[in-house]
């Protein structure tokens, strides 16, 4: 007859005797680990993580960045409208040279701000938040500051050195999340983020235009101001990480192996010097369609947001060729068609028409110039797998920044400049001439890392035999 593995009845009552007393206080003693065992510990027990690439917590985080990078970026893509506005209104018409150098100076300093951002994020994980709210005030205070302005110089430190430190400050966190909560479909979900700009642009060059005119610059910065608190406000508590920070944690060292990569090199140089001419049209377009085309206000407030707006359609785009296509393929498609529209569009505008259907297509081209990186960082990552996809991302921002802080002067110093006399064909033949073709070679010298196509497997190759010689004299010395 088969016998139970558990005790009898008597076993259990049987407590006459010191074995059946012994025996009640083991099982009891039994009993008591089992159900520790199997209830566990609720200060022990981890949440599970939210869902990557998929779910309402990454989409609501996608939503608020996608309106965050709309009205911190709206304002430097738009900047043309105050441009035609500071150059031709007082207190700033006296002194217009340095007017363009505000809008590339607050661009320039959002973008080079994100590699320190992101050091300062994976130093001091749970400083996100003081980080962004921060950046908030000094972008409003930036804002604020800049409706009181009596000098251009003015105009630099609060539009621009101010509104760009606070703008870095707010946007760049999205940069580095964004890459913990989309992994499969990291290049569409950077294509929606920086169609945001995009969608800022569109929108924002009518209400600045009509703005300005009607109330003028001290009452527009003012309401901005106002407007942006109100609508970023309740979105930063959705820019968070997905993986929640340790209370104490060992911060892994960052490594910048990466640096000795040709790849990246290629693709860093092409990214700032495509910087230096990427913000001409968005600055200069407005006056040359007025001064020479005869263009009315709101059809020249129109060529701004045609620009911007076909940016939105061109960042996605480009973000879905970039999950499928090799990246050499897709910065070249966007490098050669931002550059083709600047020469033989631009450059060749003699009617209105083709004016509209430059700014459309190098928005198209130009503007998702920036989306073909996701696609170089999965690159390098493959061969220099210790290579941080935020930090990569990161410095290719700065150094975009660092050709957009430059680009004021470099377009002040050019505007004038004729292309063949003034007897020369279309746009070439004005004072925009050198200025048209100094962005029409910087795209072209922007598509470097198509060059990489034909460098990987050598490089590759390079990379993966000095890791093993590295790990091998490292074993033989241990």
């Amino acid at each position: 007859m088969a016998t139970s593995e558990y005790p009898s009845q008597n076993d259990l009552i049987d407590f006459s005797n010191n074995d059946g007393h012994l025996r009640g206080i083991e099982l009891a003693n039994s009993e008591a680990r089992i159900h520790k065992e199997t209830i566990p510990d609720p200060d022990t027990v981890k949440p599970a993580l939210p869902p990557a690439d998929h779910g309402s917590a990454a989409w609501m985080l996608l939503g608020g960045c996608f309106v965050i990078e709309a009205f911190v970026w709206g304002l430097p893509f738009s900047y043309g409208i105050f441009q035609q506005y500071y150059s031709t209104h007082e207190p700033f018409a006296s002194e217009p040279q340095n007017v363009a150098a505000v809008g590339t100076i607050m661009s320039g300093i959002i973008y080079f701000l994100a590699p320190f951002i992101s050091v300062a994020l994976r130093r001091w994980p749970h400083s996100y938040r003081p980080i962004t709210l921060t950046g908030q005030a000094l972008l409003l205070i930036g804002l604020i500051s800049a409706s009181f302005a009596q000098k251009t110089s003015h105009l630099i430190i609060t539009q621009g050195v101010l509104y760009g430190l606070g703008g870095g400050m707010l946007y760049n966190p999205i940069i580095v999340y964004l890459d913990q909560w989309f992994i499969a479909r990291k290049g569409l979900a950077y294509g929606v983020l920086w169609a945001g700009t995009g969608a800022g642009g569109a929108a924002c060059p009518l209400i600045l235009d009509w703005t300005l005119k009607k109330y003028g610059f001290r009452t527009t910065l003012r309401v901005w101001a106002i407007s942006m608190f109100i609508m970023i406000t309740p979105l930063i508590p959705l820019v968070k990480p997905r993986l929640p920070p340790a209370e104490k944690t060992a911060v892994r060292p960052l490594s910048f192996r990466f640096l000795r990569y040709k790849m990246f090199w290629f693709l860093e140089c092409g990214v700032i010097i495509e910087g230096l001419g990427y913000f001409m049209p968005s600055i200069y377009l407005l006056t040359f369609g007025t001064t020479h085309l005869h263009l009315n206000d709101i059809p020249a407030t129109l060529l701004i947001t045609a620009l911007n707006l076909s940016s939105v359609a061109g960042t996605i785009i480009i973000g879905y060729l970039i999950d499928r296509l090799h990246p050499s393929s897709v910065i070249l498609l966007s490098s050669l068609g931002a550059a083709l529209s600047v020469f033989l569009l631009w450059g060749f505008a003699i009617s209105k028409p083709i004016i509209y259907i430059f700014a459309i297509a190098y928005g198209l081209f130009a503007g998702s110039y920036a989306a073909t990186w996701t696609g170089f960082v999965s690159e390098i990552q493959r061969d220099v797998r210790e290579a941080d996809a935020g930090m990569i991302m990161n410095l290719l921002a700065a150094g975009r920044g660092l050709g957009s802080v430059s680009s004021g002067r470099i377009g002040e110093a050019l505007l004038g400049y004729m292309v063949g006399g003034s007897n020369f064909s279309g746009a070439y033949g004005t004072e925009y001439g050198g200025l048209i073709v100094f962005t029409g070679v910087t795209a072209v010298v922007g598509g470097l890392g198509f060059l990489t196509r034909f460098r990987l497997k050598g490089v590759e190759g390079e990379s993966v035999a000095s890791t093993m010689e590295i790990r091998t004299s490292h074993e033989e010395t241990r």
